[in-house]
């Protein structure tokens, strides 16, 4: 056994301003808010968790976020890796503490001596303990413990990593559930906004002010309008199901969202955002270990150019028969490397290539880190101006379908005209929506490209 020693400053979005009366942001728990218990790793809500006999959960971002870094399995994945590398680096280290053995065995052994011409019968029982420790190998077990801390050190990088994108991701799902539901309302609103056109489209047919051809029309557009509901209704079903994925449970399925919008602000500029980005963000960090780790491993396999010196003790009883006698070993062993088939020649350039290729990595992830930041930006102005020319849109709708309305019950103006002011307020009205959370995304997108 062997002893081995050792929005530019992004402009806020007027959130508030969107038609509709938005509820107010539910930054704090509300007195009657149900926190569903975090869980264990694994265990989904409908089984052994007191969410499963709960009606009408009602959860918020925090409370999201939260789950999802309890309960996601990735989470679980990325701290079992770590530990995997903890232990890891526990290997390594064990190279500098000696390797202690004790061993006891019993031989006989019968055959025939050609030099007395007799058959000869010997019999062994011995009882030892040996100590081997390395002492010292010329950098390898050195350079093998550098490169474990390094590994573990990527490795935490890497589970800060899968953290953030957890609660990216969750909080992707929170917003794109609410963007799901109001825009179910939207289209509820229109069905109901267009059978009540169709009743007056037949009440004027009846009494012959139409043609038939607008009830047609009319019937046509509701049907038009309750597809889109039934769509709606099933983007609702999936955002909601995509929302449990993300926080990895499996219910409770009636559960309710606070409503409410990423309005926080980001200061700074790009210039500032990618600074902080390539200091805080833990990709780029778990290359840096990446790179010191491989760096580590060149140093590794040249030392196996090198000798090694070490020492073997070892103290016991033996004989041929009882009682046993003492007995005693001492050495020491230098070992010099002459040639192994090339076999370490290779191993060094696997090594440096390996070495060559974790710097190219980094490389690249810091150009991609940097894209990120300046996509991100980009999308929160965007965003920002889009909302505002988008609610501005919606207001005109709103206008020309009132025009609209008044035009046809004075005869002035023909169910086209109707009709296609409805379908404009419509698509604003869900336009609205979308940038509305698309703003939100992007200020979340923003926040997780910069690492925080």
């Amino acid at each position: 056994m062997t002893f081995r020693k050792g929005f530019p400053a992004a402009t806020a979005v007027a959130f508030l301003l969107w038609i509709g009366n938005l509820p107010s942001q539910a930054q704090e728990l509300p007195p009657a808010l149900v926190s569903p218990p975090a869980g264990s790793p694994g265990e989904t809500a409908s089984g052994g968790n007191d969410n499963a006999a709960r009606t009408g959960i009602l959860w918020n971002m925090d409370n999201v976020v939260r789950i999802a870094l309890s309960r996601h399995p990735l989470v679980g994945q990325a701290d079992a890796e770590t530990a995997a590398a903890v232990a890891r680096k526990g290997q390594a280290k064990a190279a500098y503490y000696p390797t202690v053995r004790l061993q006891s065995g019993y031989s006989d052994f019968a055959g025939f001596s050609s030099s007395s011409g007799r058959n000869i019968s010997v019999s062994n029982i011995d009882a030892e303990g040996n100590v081997t420790q390395v002492l010292t190998d010329f950098g390898r077990r050195s350079a093998g413990f550098r490169r474990a801390e390094s590994l573990l050190s990527a490795s935490r990088e890497a589970r800060r990593t899968t953290r953030q994108d957890v609660a990216f991701q969750a909080k992707v799902a929170y917003f794109n559930v609410l963007r799901a539901g109001r825009i179910l309302a939207v289209n509820r609103e229109t069905v109901s906004q267009r059978e009540a056109f169709l009743r007056q489209a037949r009440a004027f047919y009846e009494a012959g002010i139409r043609a038939r051809i607008d009830v047609a029309r009319a019937e046509a557009n509701v049907y038009d309008a309750r597809a889109d509901l039934t769509a709606a209704e099933n983007d609702l079903r999936v955002a909601r199901i995509t929302l449990l994925n993300r926080m990895g449970v499996d219910g409770p399925r009636d559960f309710e969202l606070v409503d409410t919008l990423a309005a926080e602000v980001v200061p700074g500029t790009i210039a500032g955002w990618i600074r902080e980005a390539e200091e805080n963000r833990p990709e780029l960090s778990d290359l840096v270990f990446r790179r010191l780790a491989a760096e580590e491993a060149v140093r590794a396999a040249r030392a196996d150019h090198r000798p090694v010196l070490s020492a073997e003790g070892g103290y016991g009883y033996a004989n041929e028969e009882f009682p046993l006698r003492k007995t005693h070993i001492i050495s020491i062993l230098f070992e010099v490397p002459l040639f192994t088939g090339f076999l370490t020649s290779e191993r060094v350039r696997e090594a440096e290539a390996s070495l060559s290729a974790a710097v190219h990595a980094e490389t690249d992830r810091r150009r991609s880190v940097r894209l990120e930041v300046e996509q991100a930006s980009l999308s929160v102005r965007e965003a920002s101006e889009r909302f505002e020319a988008r609610r501005k849109e919606q207001e005109a709708s709103g206008e020309n379908l009132r025009l609209a309305r008044e035009r046809y019950k004075v005869g002035a103006g023909d169910i086209i005209e109707m009709i296609d002011a409805q379908v404009q307020m419509t698509r604003s009205e869900t336009d609205v929506i979308e940038a509305l959370y698309d703003s939100s995304i992007s200020a979340v997108t923003l926040l997780r490209a910069v690492g925080r």
